[in-house]
C-alpha cells in the first residue's frame, strides 16, 4: 500500500542552520573529532542565539501590531 503523503517543510534560514549545526555536533561526537566538535559547538551556539533574537523580534513586532489593531 503506497500512500501519497506530501509534506512541505517551510523553515527559515535560522532553523536550517540550527539543524545543520546540531547534525554536525552529532557527527563530531560519533566520530570523536575534536576540531569538528569545537566548530559545531560554536556554530550551534551562534545559530541558537540568532534564532532566539529573531523569534523575540518577530514576536515583539507581531504583538505590537496585534494590540494596535485592538485599540
Amino acid at each position: 500500500m503506497a500512500s501519497d503523503v506530501k509534506i512541505k517543510l517551510k523553515l527559515n534560514q535560522n532553523l536550517w542552520g540550527l539543524i545543520v549545526a546540531y547534525v554536525a555536533l552529532g557527527v563530531a561526537e560519533h566520530q570523536g573529532s575534536k576540531c569538528l566538535s569545537k566548530l559545531a559547538l560554536v556554530l550551534s551556539a551562534a545559530m541558537t542565539l540568532s534564532l532566539v533574537v529573531t523569534t523575540v523580534a518577530y514576536t515583539w513586532r507581531y504583538c505590537a501590531t496585534k494590540f494596535k489593531k485592538l485599540t
